[in-house]
């Protein structure tokens, strides 16, 4: 039983064993009084509306009631210090410092299940999925944090959840970063020089995964990029993942779930999505509409499949095809996203990046889609962490390698600090994460601030 409920029973006690002084003959409605937190500019810890709620069921004065319950109140339960009379009958209420004390004590004794309400579903989160092409960097912390909370929360209200990690692990991106390995592995074994392509990732990093492949397979000829691609793409992306799990595990989180990008292509499951999809009729093949502010002279019309995302609740149908007839990445997702459903989930949540927001509602359709209305896709958006690194604001680019990782951070500040700074504003908000600020000992720091206090 948590405080609102203990006082609230206590406060129907009390009016039921009174209610010929506080002249009360209708008390059927009870179960509607409720005992909540009062708004912020109200200095108390409770509000009842108890007033309000008996006095139109009893044809009385809400104030003049209001009054009656709160001598009532004062005179029998000690715990409430004071009690004021607010609005048309709110009665706000300020616990002694002994209730509070007591209430402290109850959490403490309630074996670590204080406040959970027992539920018993199935859950897949799937959260940070950062692109495999180096180490985790802060702004990646927020998403891993806020998932790993979330699903904390629902483990400890008796849920089952499956944390998941989607590797994208298949594409032009991989490519260059398995490239970029190579160049530097030339650059080590041959001297020759990194070349200046800006699709490359010339990140110190690279030359520590580089300088792991040479020292393990010392005896290798790596002369030729495209018949060692397949083992430069299995050992770089080994290692770059074995960068990103290190950082999550020190930040106080693992995954039980890794799902890889390149399974969907050798599993063919995009064929399979889309024709399970056009079986139910979702798929047509069309042409799209020209996007908002390009005229019909400049569009390049081009025939194509389309996904009908307006059945449900999409503001426009999404391709699944680009120009060239190879699948879009929204294609790739549905695939992903009808493999969760093959999984019998109750509930799937993706936690995303800002840059996600536009995404939601064509995936969500696909969702409903493939599990014909029967399971609803949550996705949780994390605003931007603005970095800023001596007072000034900090960009960040992986592939420039210019960015402050997690590991950095880590060296620096344990990772208490950093989950309760990533989780100090709503996650539809941005974030201002100083660097420097964050390690200074002084109020102007609410980690440091909270922890001393505490």
């Amino acid at each position: 039983m948590n405080i609102y409920e203990y006082y609230l029973l206590e406060i129907n006690n009390l009016v039921l064993s009174h209610k010929k002084d506080l002249k009360l003959k209708k008390l059927e409605n009870l179960k509607n009084i409720n005992l909540e937190v009062p708004p912020e500019h109200f200095n108390f810890d409770l509000s009842c509306n108890i007033s309000l709620i008996l006095g139109k069921s009893n044809n009385l004065d809400p104030k003049n009631l209001a009054v009656k319950l709160k001598d009532l109140f004062d005179n029998k339960i000690k715990d409430f210090q004071i009690i004021e009379i607010a609005g048309p009958g709110f009665l706000n209420i300020k616990l002694s410092k002994l209730a509070l004390i007591k209430n402290i004590h109850s959490i403490l004794q309630s074996n670590k299940s204080y406040g959970s309400k027992k539920s018993n579903e199935t859950y897949n989160i799937e959260f940070v999925s950062a692109n495999p092409t180096g180490p985790m960097h802060v702004g990646h912390c927020r998403g891993a944090i806020y998932g790993d909370v979330l699903a904390n929360l629902l483990k400890f209200n008796g849920n089952k959840v499956t944390k998941e990690y989607y590797i994208n692990d298949y594409g032009n991106q991989i490519k260059n970063f398995v490239e970029s390995v190579y160049y530097r592995i030339s650059e080590i074994k041959h001297k020759k020089k990194f070349p200046d392509n800006e699709n490359l990732y010339p990140g110190f990093y690279i030359k520590d995964i580089a300088k792991n492949i040479i020292k393990e397979n010392d005896d290798k000829d790596f002369s030729d990029f495209e018949k060692n691609f397949d083992f430069l793409k299995k050992e770089s992306l080994k290692a770059s993942m074995t960068l990103i799990k290190n950082d999550l595990k020190l930040l106080g989180l693992t995954h039980d779930s890794f799902f890889s990008e390149t399974y969907l292509i050798i599993k063919d499951l995009v064929n399979k999505a889309v024709k399970k999809l056009k079986e139910k009729d979702f798929v047509t093949e069309g042409f799209l509409q020209p996007p908002k502010g390009e005229t019909n002279e400049n569009w390049k019309k081009i025939k194509r499949l389309i996904f009908k995302s307006t059945l449900f609740g999409d503001d426009t149908d999404r391709a699944l095809q680009k120009n060239d007839g190879s699948w879009t990445y929204f294609a790739n997702d549905v695939a992903y996203h009808m493999d969760k459903v093959s999984r019998k989930y109750d509930n799937l949540i993706n936690i995303l990046g800002a840059d996600h927001t536009g995404y939601i509602k064509r995936i969500t359709a696909a969702v409903l889609a493939l599990s014909e209305n029967n399971i609803k896709l949550n996705c949780k958006v994390c605003q931007l962490v603005k970095l800023y690194k001596n007072g000034e604001p900090f960009k960040m680019s992986k592939r420039a390698g210019d960015f402050i990782s997690a590991q950095d951070l880590l060296n620096e500040v344990d990772k208490d600090p950093i989950r309760f700074m990533m989780l100090n504003r709503s996650n539809d908000v941005e974030i201002d994460f100083d660097f420097d600020k964050v390690k200074e000992k002084t109020k102007d720091n609410p980690v440091f601030y909270v922890f001393f206090f505490f």
